[in-house]
């Protein structure tokens, strides 16, 4: 209601917001806050206001007249600031609690996706210990193929492979990322058709 006020009063009076705050020697960003009710002039800048727009401090907080400059006048512009006050602080205090909530969560979520980085990366640290190749030596029609695969032996997870393009091709080995169902995919495309594969583990 106050800040509506001093918005209205100003606009009849033909002020802007800057012309204001020069008459009653304010900044700009003031009255600003006054009109939007992120704050409340105290009860000296309330008189000042009413007088320059020739209003009373009770028509200016949006109340009938009363005896102006009476105590009880006074008692009750001290208790509309107090209950404006109280109003603004509470709003702040939730606004506040608010951000803190959200930046807690946002550095909760970037911890959490942190700490998910760090173990995956971890994993995909393979030890030279045991890091190990394994060799299938295939025959089929007469040909014969080679393929070899390089793994983590802990995860069994593929950390390279390559060969004979053809099984490759016909595998499609890259759909893969482990080493015992690429072996046996392998053994068992060759079995299908009356081939044959030799698996040989090379750091044996």
């Amino acid at each position: 209601m106050l800040g509506e006020n001093i918005r209205i009063l100003r606009k009849q009076n033909g002020y802007s917001q800057e012309t204001l705050a020069e008459q009653i020697h304010v900044v700009r960003q003031t009255v600003s806050k006054w009109e939007k009710g992120i704050s409340v002039p105290d009860a000296e800048m309330l008189e000042k206001m009413a007088e320059f727009f020739q209003v009373s401090v009770s028509d200016l907080l949006g109340k009938k007249s009363i005896n102006d400059g009476s105590s009880e006048d006074i008692n009750e512009i001290a208790q509309q600031l107090a209950i404006l006050n109280d109003r603004l602080a509470q709003q702040s205090r939730s606004r506040k609690r608010i951000i803190r909530a959200v930046l807690i969560g946002i550095t909760a979520v970037i911890i959490i996706y942190l700490f998910v980085f760090f173990m995956l990366m971890s994993d995909l640290r393979v030890s030279p210990k045991t890091k190990k190749t394994v060799e299938l030596h295939c025959s089929l029609n007469g040909e014969s193929y080679l393929y070899g695969i390089t793994y983590d032996e802990q995860s069994m997870l593929i950390i390279e492979s390559g060969g004979d393009m053809w099984i490759a091709d016909h595998v499609q080995v890259e759909q893969y990322d482990d080493t015992n169902i690429l072996i046996a995919q392998i053994e068992d495309y060759f079995s299908d058709r009356g081939g044959t594969c030799q698996v040989i583990h090379k750091d044996k």
